[in-house]
């Protein structure tokens, strides 16, 4: 078995770097949950996997997050003595029954400096006051992650490591600016569907809510030209079965705050079944005349647009 923490030299993240060395109670209990996370996914992970931990550790992570929660499920993974030793494919591969579903993860940055950097508010003790929240610039590196993981899904269709068939699934974590990114609806909704400002009308004579949706909005502004966030009812990006969100990260795993939310494509040429996966949230996105309504199957109907 290879040591998950035996990897040193130069250009190494410093989260990892604390964690291997583990000097505080917190970094010791994370190290050994970290290694208890290796044995079990090392069977299916990418021969380079421990070094681009040790760089990339956020993202890393969230892929072994992934892959372990979809073992503890019970359900079946493509091991890595089984995948193509040249070329890449995906970072993970469910085998469902007589198909395989593959999945690309990402956690991106908080994106270079400039206004539409994911920054949070300076605090009272340093200078700040009441400042918005970046949400807009959120989703801006959300939109960015999903074209990324898009493309790369498109370049596998292409070169045949992927069958016309197999289901694909992009997985966004949010862990680098999880508190920046709201839950409710989840950001992943506002990002890729049209879903703008939350909309109440009441009645002004009992101040009753009479109706309550979400405002039609398929752009995110930006200085340098408005981003589309219509990519899940958009036939372009039909490839995509669906996108998997949470904003865990290697700070926080529970899921009651921070839960797995799977988002099916609509649009999808191949769609992956309902119910299907160990999330949290589901949601479902169903055209109603000219309106586009997105229901979480697990709970209640959430949001429209």
């Amino acid at each position: 078995m290879t040591q998950i923490f035996e990897v040193v030299g130069d250009g190494l993240d410093i989260g990892y770097e604390n964690i291997r060395e583990a000097n505080a109670p917190a970094e010791e209990q994370m190290r050994a949950l970290i290694e208890e996370m290796w044995a079990k996914y090392e069977p299916y992970a990418d021969p380079d996997f421990c070094d681009g931990f040790a760089r990339d550790l956020d993202a890393r992570f969230w892929e072994m997050f992934l892959g372990c929660t979809l073992i503890d499920a019970g359900l079946e993974l493509l091991p890595t003595v089984e995948r193509a030793v040249e070329g890449g494919q995906p970072d993970l591969c469910v085998i469902d029954q007589s198909r395989r579903i593959w999945i690309e993860a990402i956690a991106p940055t908080r994106g270079a400096q400039g206004p539409d950097q994911v920054v949070g508010p300076i605090p009272l003790n340093q200078g700040g006051g009441v400042a918005p929240m970046p949400v807009r610039q959120a989703r801006l590196r959300t939109t960015s992650a999903f074209w990324t993981k898009f493309c790369r899904i498109q370049s596998y269709l292409d070169q045949g490591v992927i069958n016309p068939e197999d289901g694909r699934v992009i997985a966004i974590s949010a862990s680098r600016f999880a508190l920046l990114a709201p839950e409710d609806p989840p950001l992943i909704m506002t990002s890729l569907l049209p879903i703008g400002n939350e909309r109440l009308i009441v009645n002004p004579e009992t101040g009753e809510i009479v109706e309550q949706n979400f405002e039609y909005a398929p752009e995110i502004e930006r200085e340098s030209g408005a981003v589309p966030r219509t990519a899940l009812v958009d036939p372009q990006f039909s490839s995509v079965s669906g996108v998997l969100w949470s904003r865990i990260g290697i700070g926080n795993m529970e899921r009651q705050v921070r839960p797995l939310t799977m988002v099916h494509n609509p649009l999808a040429d191949v769609p992956i079944n309902q119910g299907w996966g160990p999330w949290d949230r589901e949601f479902v996105t169903t055209q109603d005349d000219s309106d586009w309504v997105s229901n979480d199957i697990r709970a209640h109907p959430t949001s429209n647009a």
